[in-house]
């Protein structure tokens, strides 16, 4: 009985804390779409408030207290074994989550937190004025507190694998550095073989759609991939992304450029596949330490898989390709939708990333992966980045961007302080071509799924193996779980070979 009522204490501040975690998340998604310019500065305060309280309310004696009342240990952090399974991951989120925030003084989070919400806004100015120099003093501050974070956490002479372990845990700078080398080699390799071929036309894509068209077409699309959105909806955002303001409200974005078509559809249907993940969290993990993905990386399994081993098939645009014209009305009369197939599936290197195709999406990352490295081992200073990416854009792809806009100020999540998410996105075309292997193994008929654009028994798969796991689970054992093997990088660079070769005749 002691128990139980440690437990459900446990619970409630649990409860109390990701109620507020959430609350800031919608201050963060309304910072990033709808608040005005002049609101950015009390609005970091909000959220500095915010995190202080879920900081405090976390890390409080009571917490530790109950944890060691349920025999929850770091040694130990599944506690009692008599307790259910449900119950004794719950610990052992909790403990592994509250050791790591105790490390974390109250004064030293809130000035974080505030300090982001200024950074963010400043990067969206920097971007749209091509004004690395105005966001260098924001940017130097966030890796600070990302440098001081992961001191704090015990990363004395690794500060950087402190910090991609916050994104996919047991993954440090060898491990990952493992993976990305045959990577590097056999993209490269392969996009030169596809150099020389002839590039399919795609100038039906290249201009004349307005924001109107594209916005009725990416609501279509949601509707088609089964999108609740009676539980989430769509906005724009100068970077896509997807945040989670409670167990029935996922707010995904998407950005609309009149020259590119395919930016919205191909972002709107990643940010699905995050959305498909938090909305298929079981009832019982709803607003507790579980509801969430086992790591980044295998939340990008899921948004990638959406987005390119379905999404850029052949057999899904067959499907689609009626709702487009539709939404689009004279525009692909003589298109075909095996042109679309071959046009969504160009290999060409891009100067940014979330429009870089399957094959050279991972140097992207790799180029990113180094620049994170070298500004944490102390071999690059941030006021360095510039000149670094355009020479590692040349050697990696070929390509070198004329404006900072293009390079090194695209992405927003260094802004957020967010060091160490990079990797996740190429592992998570490695999680996703692993699980996708045993998905198609389960349902045989799975381009006549896509041809008929009835997703379910893909929904339902990928609900029942792993979105019901939520944070229950590591990614190594999700992985073994579900496909019974290790983290490999065959399984997608067979897929992007067969696929490649194919398309272009190699």
């Amino acid at each position: 009985m002691e128990k139980n009522t440690s437990l459900e204490k446990l619970r409630r501040i649990d409860r109390e804390c990701c109620l507020l975690a959430r609350s800031a998340s919608l201050l963060h998604w309304d910072l990033e779409t709808y608040l005005p310019a002049q609101g950015v500065e009390e609005r970091s305060e909000q959220l500095a408030l915010l995190e202080s309280l879920c900081h405090e309310r976390f890390t409080s004696t009571e917490t530790g207290r109950l944890l060691d009342e349920l025999g929850s240990s770091a040694d130990n952090p599944r506690g009692d074994e008599k307790l259910p399974d449900l119950e004794r991951d719950f610990l052992r989120r909790t403990r592994m989550d509250y050791d790591r925030k105790k490390k974390l003084p109250l004064d030293f989070v809130a000035a974080a937190a505030k300090a982001e919400g200024l950074s963010q806004a400043a990067w969206v100015e920097a971007k749209t004025n091509n004004n690395f120099a105005a966001f260098l003093p924001h940017l130097e501050t966030m890796i600070d507190f990302a440098r001081r974070q992961s001191l704090y956490w015990g990363f004395e002479g690794r500060v950087y694998d402190g910090l991609l372990d916050i994104y996919e845990p047991n993954m440090g700078v060898s491990e990952i550095a493992s993976v990305f080398t045959p990577l590097r080699e056999r993209l490269s390799a392969l996009l030169k073989k596809i150099a020389s071929k002839p590039e399919p036309d795609f100038s039906f894509l290249n201009s004349g759609f307005d924001a109107q068209t594209q916005a009725k077409f990416n609501l279509e699309l949601m509707k088609y991939l089964e999108f609740n959105t009676q539980r989430g909806r769509l906005d724009v955002s100068a970077h896509p992304f997807t945040t989670t303001l409670g167990s029935n409200d996922v707010r995904i974005t998407t950005r609309y450029l009149p020259d590119n078509f395919l930016s919205s559809i191909f972002s709107t249907i990643h940010e699905c596949g995050h959305a498909f993940y938090e909305l298929d969290i079981p009832e019982e993990l709803h607003v507790t330490c579980l509801a969430d993905g086992a790591s980044m990386g295998v939340h990008e399994s899921q948004s990638r898989l959406w987005e390119n081993v379905i999404g850029r098939s052949l057999p899904f645009w067959e499907g689609l390709f009626p709702v487009l014209k539709k939404c689009v009305p004279d525009r692909f009369d003589s298109v075909k939708a095996e042109d679309l197939y071959r046009a969504v599936n160009l290999a060409k290197p891009s100067l940014i990333r979330v429009e870089a195709d399957e094959v050279s999406y991972s140097l992207h990352i790799i180029l990113r992966f180094e620049l994170e490295q070298g500004l944490f081992s102390g071999a690059i200073k941030a006021s360095d980045l510039p000149s670094l990416w355009r020479t590692k854009m040349k050697e990696y792809l070929g390509i070198v961007p004329e404006t900072d806009t293009q390079g090194v100020l695209q992405d927003v999540h260094w802004s957020h302080g967010s060091f160490g998410y990079f990797p996740s996105y190429a592992l998570g075309n490695l999680y996703g071509l692993q699980f996708f292997r045993k998905l198609k193994e389960d349902i045989p008929d799975f381009d006549n799924i896509l041809l008929k654009g009835k997703f379910s028994p893909i929904h339902e798969w990928l609900r029942d193996n792993i979105h019901k796991w939520g944070r229950r689970l590591s990614p190594g054992e999700l992985l073994k779980k579900v496909t019974g093997e290790e983290l490999s990088v065959d399984p997608f660079l067979k897929y992007i070979e067969e696929k490649y070769t194919a398309i272009y005749r190699i």
